[in-house]
């Protein structure tokens, strides 16, 4: 979801008008669940998806006529997926999709709620998108509010008769912490996004900490001190850190300070003549042999990688070998 919202926000920045659809009900077993979202834009190609085939056809013909019909305009599109229909577009499923298609000005307050979320899910704010639509002779979205830190359960849709309501929970992905800014840096934090983590890239140096360099890292911090690094940061139990900065030495001081959390993943960069005299400091510091054996170091799975860019991706693989509870 963090990717469709940044998609989104993209087409409010090159001001272009488009047509939300939302899969807010969804019955029997069809391709996707309530929540499933997708941009239609006026030439009918489309960002993101609610499940391909016939639901997907519909809402993208009706989306592309609707555009142009006015900031908050809505439809709420039903798409029976009888075995008739399933079989006639390919489709192996039955039941039913309710779509809600929304016309979305880049001025309007729709846009805005967007921002307001990408801002939020860069940062780690769980939220819900709250949408009030009002029936008169054609449903009209009149409310959009985002309300922070209150995301909970999935999407619900009520529907009254004169009105609707659609609560919509976005949830942060899990965070991925970037210690460094060198080159193996640069690359892991575009792989990192790539694959779905919240990637925060942390340095002392604001020459290499920056957004041009880092532009796909959804946020960057320019540290005093990268032995200070975690004072503001809350660490939680799904977070996964990456430590590869410029030194033998910082890199030993984000470590200890990684071991001082319940992060899910801690990496470091190094040889094992590195990572051996590094853990030989810490544990004369009075960490144990079991605070060290959270460290994966080298970092990465081995597949033979030289280049920043091979490393990246053997990184990125360990990664999500570790999100997918693979083994250590």
């Amino acid at each position: 979801m963090k990717e469709f919202v940044r998609s989104v926000c993209g087409l409010v920045d090159a001001d272009e008008p488009f047509v939300l659809a939302t899969v807010v009900e969804s019955t029997g077993s069809t391709p996707r669940s309530s929540g499933a979202k997708m941009a239609v834009r006026k030439d009918g190609s489309i960002l993101g998806t609610v499940g391909g085939g016939l639901a997907e056809a519909m809402a993208c013909k009706k989306g592309a006529a609707m555009i142009g019909d006015g900031d908050g305009a809505a439809q709420l599109m039903f798409v029976d997926m009888t075995q008739e229909l399933a079989a006639d577009s390919d489709m192996i499923c039955g039941g039913g999709l309710s779509i809600l298609l929304e016309t979305v000005e880049p001025g309007g307050p729709c846009a805005a709620a967007y921002r307001e979320l990408d801002g939020l899910l860069r940062k780690g704010v769980p939220s819900v998108l709250s949408t009030r639509c009002e029936e008169t002779d054609r449903w009209r979205a009149v409310n959009h509010i985002v309300l922070k830190d209150s995301a909970k359960g999935a999407t619900r849709f009520d529907n009254q008769g004169m009105g609707m309501l659609l609560l919509e929970p976005f949830i942060p992905p899990a965070p991925l912490y970037i210690f460094g800014a060198g080159h193996v840096s640069l690359f892991t934090a575009r792989v990192g996004s790539m694959i779905g983590f919240r990637t925060v890239v942390l340095d002392d140096r604001a020459d290499f900490a920056n957004r041009e360099r880092f532009p796909e890292a959804d946020e960057v911090v320019v540290l005093d001190s990268l032995e200070n690094g975690f004072n503001n940061l809350n660490v939680g139990d799904d977070a996964f850190i990456v430590v590869v900065t410029r030194g033998h030495m910082h890199d030993r001081n984000v470590l200890a300070g990684a071991l001082g959390t319940p992060a899910r993943y801690v990496g470091m960069i190094g040889s094992k003549k590195k990572r051996d005299k590094i853990y030989d400091s810490l544990l004369a510091d009075g960490f144990t042999r079991a605070d060290l054996d959270r460290c994966h170091c080298p970092i990465g799975l081995t597949i033979g990688a030289q280049t920043p860019e091979e490393i990246s991706v053997s990184i990125a693989a360990e990664l999500i070998q570790a999100r997918a509870g693979g083994p250590a």
